[in-house]
C-alpha cells in the first residue's frame, strides 16, 4: 500500500498537516515513522481520516470520534441522543442563517423604495406579532419575567427588532418585536410578559431620516405626516401603535441616515 509524507497526505485530502498531528495525538491515526521521524500515512488511512471529518462535521467530539473508530467501548444511546441533538442545532442554524439573509433582502428592496424620497406608505394586512416590553422612559423595566427570556431574544437581532409601542396618550414603551410565525420558526422563549400583535389591517409608513433623539419621532400630535395621511383619508385607527427600527444607521451611505416604519392598526378593518 503506497504511503505518503505527511504533508503531501495533507494536500491530498485537503486538510492542514497541523491537524493530522492532532488526530495523531488523539490516537485517532497512527501514522508510519522513520528512524529519522519522519511521518508516513498509508493510503489505507484515507477513509478512517474522511470518517473522522464526517463525525466532527456532524457535531460529534473529537474524545467521542476517537471511541467510535477505535471501538473502544462506548454508550451508543447517548451517541444516538447527541446526533439528535446535533440535528436539531443543525436546523436551527440553518434556519437563522436563512432568516438573517431573507431580512436583509428585505430591507435593501425597503430601502430602494425610499431612493427618491424620505417616506412611502402603504396599507395591507399585517402578520401577527409578538412585542416584549423592555424599558420605559429611560429605565429599564424590573419585571423579572423580562430577563427569564431577553437573552435568547437578543441573540437573534436584527430578526428580533427594536420597536417602540406608543398610544395617543403618549405613553411610550420600548422593546423587541417579531413575526410570531418567524418566532415559532427559531423556537424562542415565551412568557406572559409578551404582548401578541393579532393580524390586522395596518397602515405602513415607512421613512428614513437623519438619526435623532427617538423621543423626537414619536407622533404624539397629529402633526406626525403619518396621522395626517390617515386623517386625509377619513381612516380611524386604534390607540396603540408601533415605530420599529430596520437599521438605525446607513453604514452603506451616510450613518446620519435612519430606517424604520410605523405600523398603525386601523380601527375598521372590514
Amino acid at each position: 500500500m503506497k504511503q505518503y509524507r505527511i504533508g503531501d497526505y495533507a494536500k491530498y485530502l485537503g486538510v492542514t498537516p497541523d491537524l493530522l498531528k492532532h488526530y495523531e495525538e488523539l490516537g485517532l491515526l497512527q501514522p508510519e515513522r522513520t528512524s529519522k521521524g519522519y511521518r508516513y500515512y498509508s493510503f489505507q488511512t484515507t477513509m478512517l481520516l474522511i470518517e473522522s471529518v464526517r463525525l466532527r462535521n456532524y457535531g460529534l467530539t473529537l474524545r467521542e470520534i476517537s471511541e467510535i473508530l477505535n471501538k473502544k467501548q462506548t454508550d451508543n444511546a447517548a451517541i444516538e441522543r447527541r446526533f439528535h441533538t446535533n440535528i436539531d442545532s443543525l436546523r436551527q442554524e440553518a434556519a437563522l442563517d436563512e432568516a438573517l439573509a431573507r431580512d436583509y433582502e428585505n430591507f435593501l428592496e425597503w430601502k430602494r423604495t425610499l431612493t427618491d424620497r424620505d417616506s412611502d406608505w402603504v396599507i395591507r394586512w399585517g402578520r401577527p406579532m409578538y412585542f416584549l416590553p423592555h424599558t420605559i422612559h429611560y429605565d429599564f423595566l424590573e419585571d423579572p419575567r423580562i430577563y427569564e427570556i431577553l437573552k435568547d431574544w437578543m441573540s437573534y437581532i436584527p430578526i428580533v427588532k427594536s420597536a417602540m409601542q406608543a398610544d395617543m396618550r403618549g405613553k411610550v414603551t420600548w422593546g423587541f418585536i417579531i413575526d410570531q410565525q418567524m418566532h415559532q420558526k427559531l423556537g424562542l422563549p415565551i412568557n406572559d410578559v409578551v404582548q401578541a400583535i393579532p393580524s390586522q389591517k395596518i397602515f405602513y409608513y415607512k421613512f428614513r431620516g437623519v438619526l435623532r433623539r427617538m423621543s423626537d419621532e414619536v407622533p404624539v400630535t397629529m402633526q406626525h405626516p403619518a396621522f395626517q395621511i390617515l386623517s386625509g383619508m377619513n381612516l380611524t385607527w386604534t390607540d396603540t401603535y408601533y415605530r420599529i427600527t430596520l437599521m438605525p444607521a446607513d453604514w452603506t451611505d451616510d450613518i446620519s441616515m435612519q430606517y424604520g416604519y410605523y405600523a398603525i392598526p386601523l380601527a375598521d378593518t372590514q
